[in-house]
């Protein structure tokens, strides 16, 4: 009997090069506190964080030799299983250069052979295919060629400016979850003219993350999960999406129900935002019994 393999995680790996600012404005030149070239991306951070926590996981990417050399091994360092990552020669990045004043990030991509090369095949069954940033054809190609029970679609910013309403209809239609923040969500079912009342069900479910008010998931009912705590002072919120995935697919996989697995992911984005991607986290036992102190509220 096959065993199947729990999470394929595809999306960027961006080398970042992040630019802090005092405040992200119109004006065209912006004075620059401080510049740090990362390891990111969407996938990236996500990979970060959920090793970190001990999600099992297969990333699926594509990036160039010639760029991401040191990135490749910091991954490797981390046991992250890249056995899906497609590695090309003759190109560059991707890499995002990302403008952050603390509470609002802006970003310029070179996205390199993401935007050239098709991802690998899926190789193995999986429980969840989870669609993140990449070109819509790639995504649709996963779609396709993919083995798994349960599709997320998760397209970030991405889907302002790459996504047609059609493509988005299609999503819809094939996706077991959605992910975005309030924006985003908005967006998609505003473009794909679709009432997200309607769509909802207990098959089929939306996770919007919102700031501070917490997140909102729709299912047959709606309910929030607020936050863990407020952050006090200065935190970075760089990473803190991804990596609220990767603490609500740790919840999942451990068999909790989608409300509990977004107070996971809520209190693991908590830390990233105190502590940095980088930093020292409580134990994975902490932040589950920390999880447990989150209020839940079903709206209707």
């Amino acid at each position: 009997m096959t065993v199947k393999k729990f999470l394929a995680y595809t999306g960027h790996l961006n080398l970042d090069v992040v630019m802090m600012v005092d405040e992200i404005n119109d004006n065209i030149t912006l004075p620059v506190d401080s510049v740090e070239e990362n390891f990111g991306g969407t996938a990236g951070n996500f990979a970060i964080a959920a090793s970190k926590i001990g999600l099992d996981f297969r990333l699926y990417s594509i990036i160039s030799e010639r760029s991401h050399k040191s990135y490749i091994n910091k991954l490797h360092e981390l046991n992250i299983d890249l056995t899906g990552v497609k590695v090309v020669d003759g190109s560059f990045g991707p890499v995002c250069y990302a403008i952050n004043d603390g509470k609002d990030q802006k970003y310029f991509l070179a996205e390199g052979p993401m935007k050239e090369e098709k991802y690998n095949v899926l190789d193995e069954e999986y429980e969840i295919l989870h669609l993140g940033t990449g070109n819509p054809e790639l995504n649709i190609q996963m779609v396709h060629e993919g083995n798994y029970e349960k599709l997320a679609f998760d397209p970030s910013q991405e889907v302002f400016f790459k996504y047609s309403s059609q493509e988005l209809n299609y999503f819809l239609n094939e996706c077991d979850i959605i992910f975005g923040n309030k924006s985003e969500i908005e967006f998609i079912f505003r473009k794909a003219d679709v009432s997200l009342n309607e769509y909802r069900d207990s098959d089929r479910v939306v996770i919007m993350t919102n700031g501070e008010k917490g997140t909102v998931l729709y299912s047959d009912e709606i309910t929030n999960i607020d936050i863990y705590k407020k952050i006090v002072g200065t935190g970075n919120t760089l990473g803190a999406g991804d990596s609220f995935r990767a603490g609500f697919y740790k919840g999942l996989s451990q068999g909790m129900s989608y409300p509990s697995a977004i107070a996971l992911g809520n209190v693991v984005s908590y830390n990233v935002v105190n502590k940095g991607l980088w930093g020292e986290w409580p134990s994975v036992n902490s932040l589950i019994t920390q999880a447990k102190d989150i209020k839940i509220d079903t709206i209707k």
